[in-house]
């Protein structure tokens, strides 16, 4: 994990609005980010090795998976409290 790893997650959640939490859709979200699908290939093999160097994408989906964890708990318990309080 480095602080771009954090940058990058925070970004991912708050602006990106990513959907997934695996290593795969953090992986998709960086090519359609950065439109990967325009570069040629000599463009694509640098832009991995820059990808992988500076970001954690399994700690990046780890820290997706724990927060979207922690916000789907938040939902049950509310859930709970509601059926407790309309008995």
């Amino acid at each position: 994990m480095n602080e771009i790893s954090k940058i990058f997650a925070s970004y991912l959640m708050d602006d990106y609005k990513i959907k997934g939490t695996t290593e795969e859709d953090v992986d998709k979200a960086i090519y359609k980010i950065f439109r990967y699908d325009l570069l040629d290939d000599a463009q694509q093999i640098l832009f991995n090795s820059i990808i992988n160097e500076a970001l954690d994408v399994p700690w990046i989906a780890e820290q997706l998976t724990d927060i979207w964890d922690r916000y789907n708990q938040e939902i049950l318990d509310c859930q709970k409290e509601d059926s407790y309080e309309n008995r």
